[in-house]
């Protein structure tokens, strides 16, 4: 792999250019880098389908496929592409700094492959979140009764996932893949992005935000869980946390978020196209039309902020959407 500390952080981070981190870009150099293949088997223990599953690999795995869009970003940047022979279930456009990667892969299905598209690539593990590997997808035990390990990150099923849980699990594929030294980088990046961010507004006050993703007569809302736990790491406390809800994401009602009072609202942006934030004028609208809202402060000073689900969601986006999350809600201007 030609210049792969170079072509890795560069994926992840050229669209950073406020960040005082300076990589080279993919493929500017002539160097090997082989991937290492790992020293002993590695393995995992994963909950499919209500069975607790025993999986390994014994080397590098060479035919994976991905079924859900933020495993697929995971792998590419610790740059897997060419161990890749499928993804499948892309949900809104692919992050920009891992698209071209992205067009290296084949795509097997606009939602879940059927098990015999699957089965005909051939593959030598799996992953992705925990769903397509149920009955709306494949079953994971026609899967793994093929002698083919799934993987599914923790930070996608532990109901106290943080930002370290997403690290852990970047770590987790750099061992399985045989480039932990990769994954190590790709880690210490992102600490130190969010180092900078937060040394920028450490003395600044907290802000209370209420996380809207949408409505069906009661707002859906976050409540515990990974998108509460990487707000805090901002200085953005979620109003929505301490509400006697054990769920990470649920309903709630407009009157809670009446007495809740936030400073801001956080939008989830539903719209197809980098350019398009139809979904998310559409909410605001409806927000702003709501009279039960309008002596909410984050109403009343139009304090409305978009970010796509993804950027929220365990992922390789979190760091850099936070960064700019921090730059809105703080008012502050992050180099």
């Amino acid at each position: 792999m030609k210049n792969l500390k170079k072509s890795l952080t560069q994926k992840i981070l050229i669209g950073i250019s406020a960040i005082t981190l300076t990589f080279g870009f993919a493929g500017c150099g002539e160097d090997v880098h082989p991937m290492d293949p790992p020293s002993t088997s590695v393995s995992w223990t994963e909950m499919l389908d209500g069975q607790e599953v025993t999986n390994k690999v014994d080397k590098v795995p060479e035919r994976a496929i991905s079924m859900s869009q933020a495993t697929t970003e995971m792998m590419l940047a610790l740059g897997l592409e060419n161990k890749m022979v499928g993804t499948a279930m892309k949900e809104e456009d692919i992050y920009p700094p891992l698209q071209e990667s992205y067009d290296k892969v084949k795509v097997l299905s606009d939602k879940w492959p059927s098990y015999e598209t699957f089965m005909a690539e051939k593959p030598d593990f799996a992953t992705g979140w925990e769903v397509p590997f149920t009955k709306r997808g494949i079953p994971a035990e026609r899967i793994t009764s093929q002698n083919i390990p799934i993987f599914i990150p923790s930070s996608m099923q532990k109901t106290d996932a943080d930002l370290n849980t997403v690290f852990e699990d970047m770590m987790k594929y750099g061992e399985i893949f045989g480039v932990t030294e990769d994954a190590k980088i790709w880690v210490d990046a992102q600490k130190s992005i969010l180092e900078s961010v937060q040394d920028k507004i450490k003395d600044l006050p907290k802000k209370k935000i209420f996380v809207y993703d949408s409505s069906d007569g009661q707002p859906f809302t976050a409540f515990k869980g990974y998108t509460t736990n990487i707000l805090k790491l901002i200085g953005a406390e979620n109003v929505m946390e301490n509400a006697g809800v054990e769920k990470t994401w649920a309903a709630t009602s407009w009157e809670s978020v009446v007495a809740a009072d936030p400073e801001y609202i956080i939008i989830a942006d539903y719209s197809n196209g980098v350019r398009n934030d139809e979904d998310f004028q559409q909410k605001v609208a409806t927000i702003k039309d709501n009279p039960q809202l309008q002596n909410v402060t984050a109403v009343r000073e139009n304090h409305f902020v978009k970010v796509k689900l993804s950027e929220i969601t365990p992922g390789v986006r979190t760091v850099e959407s936070l960064k700019r999350l921090a730059e809105e809600i703080h008012g502050v201007k992050i180099d």
